[in-house]
């Protein structure tokens, strides 16, 4: 029990110093911070895009992401925050038809010390635009549903926390996937008509749950992943934690 606790701290100490050499948000600590929580609504009009590059990096709270019906905009959010250097920074901009949206928590982010901090966001992106999305994951809980959105590829790194990547629902088109999972736990949630691969899920340390698949060599496959029509291919890079997959009616 002591060694496995000791692994699961080392890996939660090199997750941390990983996420920050990758460009994720660092936490300065400050004590004149105020943590008094502030609220900040936003809409982006699409502008005409006819793809998007959606990048979303938190590096502490809780994400709840899901799509957006609203014709016309790329996304709307809304924004718990405390204290005010939280305040998170959102770009938008459009290149020969490709939106590019970014919705960041900033670098170097100031805290007061024990002091109250909240960090919640609810972003919503459009659906029915051909999306390539990245996440980067720090510290904290997320609720990725990505039912209906429109997939032409998916990076994440869901950090130190749990996460629940929902993928399931009707595909008009496949995709490519790569997910690394840090410590913690991260439930993906899979179709159960359309064809989903998962690759390289041996690795990592901590229970693997996989339901209703087959195994072959180092791949989880669903049934339907010998038929014909779109598919979902992904790879997993597990670090310390639970990983659960869920096939979904």
């Amino acid at each position: 029990m002591r060694t496995k606790t000791a692994i699961v701290a080392v890996a939660a100490l090199g997750l941390t110093l990983l996420l920050g050499a990758t460009g994720c948000t660092r936490v300065r600590l400050d004590q004149t911070a105020s943590t008094a929580s502030k609220t900040m609504s936003k809409t982006v009009a699409l502008d005409g895009a006819a793809h998007l590059n959606v990048n979303v990096a938190m590096g502490v709270g809780e994400l709840t992401l899901s799509g957006l019906e609203t014709s016309g905009t790329a996304m709307t959010g809304e924004f718990v925050y405390a204290p005010a250097s939280w305040l998170p920074e959102i770009t938008y901009g459009v290149t020969e038809g490709t939106g590019t949206l970014s919705v960041r928590q900033p670098e170097s982010s100031k805290v007061q010390p024990f002091g109250r901090m909240k960090n919640t966001w609810d972003v919503r992106i459009a659906r029915g635009i051909p999306t390539d999305l990245q996440l980067r994951l720090g510290v904290g809980t997320g609720i990725i549903d990505l039912r209906g959105v429109d997939l032409t590829s998916l990076d994440a790194i869901t950090g130190v926390g749990e996460t629940t990547i929902d993928l399931s629902g009707p595909r008009a088109t496949g995709f490519g996937a790569r997910i690394e999972s840090g410590v913690g736990k991260l439930t993906l949630r899979l179709p159960r008509s359309v064809g989903a691969r998962v690759t390289g899920a041996k690795d990592g340390i901590g229970e693997f749950r996989a339901d209703g698949v087959t195994v072959s060599a180092d791949s989880w496959v669903n049934d339907a992943w010998s038929g014909t029509g779109p598919k979902i291919d992904i790879v997993l890079n597990r670090g310390v934690g639970e990983v659960d997959i869920v096939l979904v009616d």
